[in-house]
């Protein structure tokens, strides 16, 4: 029986060419300046690790609900305000949510003003696409846009609840502004975009910190269904500048419990949905170490120009089964068939939430796409046909389309085995060299 459900609330640059694009980036900061609050008015949200959060309640707690943190109620509360502001381009009422029956549970969600109302995404034709300042960038959203920046603190008592009281900020955290601000085009409830260090004005390619950081929002919340996705350049980024999509869903996922195989280090493989990628885990490491292993394999895929989708979720610690209350953050990467061109808005895109098994669908299935919503198995729809229509296998044969050749994916797979026995023996030294 189907499930049916209603939303209620709930390239190298010449010398000349360099100096112009510093001066068009100047531009871009005033601009912002006069678009939002000045930087003393716009709020911070300040954290220490003491308010990190490794466990959250399991998806299998017959009749539980989603917890909320400090931290998630400061979001909700902005966003609903937002929402009452007419910040946005459309309400969320509109949004109906529909299990599609198979063993892999899909969540697809119709969205049919998403296709029509959204900003026209950015032309992409390369991995290496420089940032440009001219096109749209997140420096020039406006004021009533903005959650709240997000910053790292420490403080005498470790905890802060969002206030900077009595709290110090490390030199590196001075300087850079880490940001929160809401998606004008909703997919789900509390919709926002992460901007890691934003003014520095980086294309949307992910770094160390950036990681780093999205882990850290990660920790921040109690709700199992919060979630961030990233989409590279050709793996259906629309905007050029680095960020990562934050929402939450109160639906499982298959990817929140999607068993995996160890590779070696800190790398696992799933091949539980139909294109196939690599994984780590939060449980038995430390931030920045998957963040750091994280990198490695996004820095070598982008410098082998492969397009690819990371998602960010709740889940089961790898190795535990359905039931278990042991849980952590889970962090998936696929590297994918690329796709050059203007992100159409009259189809569901195959991006890092759809893999997850997220599908925000918005029309009929000829045509469709896979972000990271769409591979994490949430799938996006914006026309009623196709959302009604679709079953397990259709979705299953969308998602294989963004599958690279076996030949190439195999190729990948041996690297990243190599690169994690490379990383056990790195660290075996290290372990070594401080014992002697």
């Amino acid at each position: 029986m189907q499930k049916i459900f209603f939303r209620g609330k709930l390239s190298y640059l010449s010398l000349s060419n360099y100096q112009a694009s510093l001066k068009e980036n100047f531009r871009n900061i005033r601009r912002m300046a006069s678009n939002t609050q000045g930087a003393d008015e716009i709020e911070t949200y300040n954290y220490t690790e003491a308010e990190f959060i490794p466990h959250v309640t399991p998806w299998e707690e017959v009749g539980s609900k989603s917890e909320v943190s400090k931290f998630d109620q400061a979001v909700h509360e902005r966003w609903d305000r937002a929402m009452a502001n007419g910040v946005f381009r459309y309400t969320i009422d509109h949004i109906v949510t529909r299990i599609i029956p198979g063993s892999k549970q899909y969540v697809a969600q119709l969205n049919t003003l998403r296709a029509t109302e959204r900003r026209k995404p950015q032309v992409i034709t390369s991995v290496y696409q420089p940032f440009n300042p001219k096109s749209f960038n997140f420096t020039w959203v406006k004021s009533n846009e903005v959650i709240f920046n997000i910053r790292k603190v420490h403080s005498p008592a470790n905890i802060t609840n969002g206030d900077a009281a009595n709290s110090t900020v490390s030199e590196e955290e001075e300087k850079v502004r880490h940001c929160l601000v809401v998606n004008v085009s909703p997919m789900e409830y509390g919709h926002c975009l992460l901007l890691p260090e934003m003014d520095l004005m980086r294309p949307q390619v992910l770094t160390e910190r950036a990681l780093e950081v999205a882990v850290e929002t990660m920790l921040l919340s109690k709700h199992r269904g919060f979630r961030l996705g990233f989409n590279s350049l050709c793996a259906f980024a629309s905007v050029n500048h680095l960020h990562f999509h934050a929402y939450y869903l109160d639906y499982e996922l298959i990817v929140d419990h999607c068993p995996v195989e160890h590779l070696g280090g800190k790398y696992y493989e799933f091949t539980s949905l139909p294109c196939p990628g690599f994984a780590l885990q939060l449980h038995g490491s430390t931030v920045k170490q998957v963040a750091r292993e994280a990198f490695k394999l996004s820095s070598y895929f982008h410098k082998a120009d492969i397009a690819h989708n990371v998602y960010i979720n709740r889940g089961l610690v790898f190795g535990e089964e359905r039931g278990s209350n042991l849980t952590t953050i889970r962090l998936f990467i696929w590297p994918r068939k690329k796709y050059i061109g203007t992100k159409s808005s009259d189809e569901f895109n195959v991006a890092s939430l759809e893999l997850g098994g997220h599908l925000p669908i918005k029309d009929e299935f000829e045509s469709v796409n896979m972000a990271c919503a769409e591979l994490a198995g949430h799938e996006n729809f914006k026309e009623a046909e196709g959302y009604h229509k679709f079953t397990e296998e259709d979705v299953d044969a969308i998602v294989d389309a963004a599958n690279l050749r076996k030949e190439d994916y195999e190729k990948i797979k041996r690297e990243v085995i190599r690169m994690g026995l490379e990383s056990v023996t790195h660290d075996d030294d290290e372990t070594g060299s401080h014992q002697s």
